[in-house]
């Protein structure tokens, strides 16, 4: 929403060789579309990996090689270039979930670029990822993983459950959070902010007013309005307790537990 960011439109995912079609996000620059935010057919910030790797195949490799930030800076940073020149803003705002984590490989080639990491519960996050459509209909399963190598402890417990699609998810979540931990480690401390998602949801003009003086963003009383009429669901990290079973619950607290074991060397952990 803030006003000097540029993003991938939903319209330029669907066709990612029509550049042009990042020009569809100015439409937020006009006084009153704040409040058809929801509508279907208005474009949606997304996450730029679908039109980043139509233009850059290897983009799917976690690599950060020489040869990676090479290609990266002839074909990732004009591409951006781009982008922000046909919506008319002076900077670039991605938003990124889940795989590839791209922090490393981004750092080389923005030197300069801020990254805000927010944080959430994990049985809020395995209840949402069950929720999304596309995750669903591949019944959470993990034998399609294709990261980093994956702990014989975690697939263990993931047949003891009678591969449970809850364990499936929070492996997956907490996989990924471990890789994204250690590439967040080789970033300055000054030019990364984390935010809970749920100081997030429940203030989310302080919120973003934090962000901004961390990301070097104006954060001004117009703005900080303007956030302040958007419509948040603030209960989301409780609501997940709900669509969750008990079953499901304790199946998720057995795995925190031993997540934590794995990631202290306290189980060994040879990996498939």
């Amino acid at each position: 929403m803030h006003p000097d960011l540029a993003w991938i439109p939903s319209h330029l995912d669907l066709a990612p060789s029509v550049l042009l079609f990042a020009a569809t996000a100015r439409i937020w620059n006009l006084p009153g579309t704040d409040r058809y935010r929801e509508a279907r057919f208005l474009p949606k910030p997304v996450e730029p990996n679908r039109v980043f790797e139509h233009w850059v195949p290897e983009y799917y490799s976690e690599a950060a090689d020489p040869r990676a930030v090479a290609r990266g800076r002839a074909t990732i940073v004009p591409l951006l270039e781009r982008i922000r020149r046909y919506q008319g803003k002076p900077r670039f705002l991605g938003k990124l979930v889940g795989r590839p984590v791209k922090i490393t490989l981004l750092r080389e080639l923005f030197p300069g670029a801020r990254f805000v990491h927010i944080t959430r519960g994990l049985g809020a996050t395995v209840s949402s990822l069950l929720r999304v459509d596309f995750y669903a209909r591949t019944k959470a399963r993990i034998d399609a993983w294709k990261w980093d190598a994956m702990p014989s402890p975690f697939v263990d417990y993931y047949r003891e459950t009678g591969e449970a699609p809850e364990v499936a998810a929070a492996i997956t979540i907490v996989l990924n959070r471990w890789q994204l931990a250690r590439q967040l480690a080789q970033i300055s401390a000054d030019d990364r902010v984390e935010v809970a998602y749920q100081a997030l949801v429940q203030d989310p003009v302080e919120a973003v007013r934090r962000i901004g003086e961390r990301a070097g963003l104006e954060v001004d009383e117009a703005f900080r309005a303007r956030i302040a009429r958007r419509r948040v669901y603030g209960g989301a990290d409780e609501q997940w307790r709900h669509h969750l079973s008990d079953k499901q619950q304790h199946n998720l607290l057995e795995f925190e537990r031993l997540a934590r074991d794995v990631q202290h060397g306290e189980i060994e952990s040879p990996s498939r």
